[in-house]
């Protein structure tokens, strides 16, 4: 199963969630069985990850330092399975975009922490572990790791 991490720039809430949802996947052995990334609707391609976002996976031992951001593109739409989105928000635009209902999932809003100090990072990091159970959770019994 191919899955996209998206929200607004790709250097916040995504990258972060990509890297905890490897993190999940490894401490199972199930990262045959799912492919990942992050994307932003609004991204500058080849920007940084926030310095709070690394440092905030850092203290749980995912290191995303080394992740760029980059646009979501029109051909993302049909390339991955499932988009997991950050609010609402973000999943009606790719809705509007084209993409099936189906494939978005859509967890509790996850509030941008872009600019906020490293507490308001690991506040936003705790959220989208629990966020990723539950999306784990409400896979399929056969897409479950």
């Amino acid at each position: 199963m191919k899955i996209l991490f998206v929200c607004t720039g790709n250097t916040c809430r995504s990258p972060m969630a990509e890297g905890l949802f490897r993190q999940l996947l490894a401490q199972r052995g199930a990262e045959a069985s799912f492919a990942c990334a992050s994307a932003g609707l609004s991204a500058v391609n080849g920007a940084p990850p926030s310095e709070n976002a690394v440092l905030a996976c850092r203290e749980v031992g995912v290191d995303i330092a080394a992740h760029r951001a980059r646009r979501l593109s029109a051909g993302d739409l049909d390339n991955w399975d499932l988009f997991f989105v950050m609010t609402a928000t973000h999943g009606y635009i790719l809705e509007q975009a084209g993409a099936s209902a189906q494939k978005i999932y859509v967890p509790q809003n996850v509030a941008d922490p872009f600019g906020g100090d490293l507490n308001v990072y690991r506040a936003c990091r705790d959220q989208l572990s629990a966020c990723l159970e539950e999306f784990l959770g409400s896979l399929p019994q056969e897409a479950r790791p």
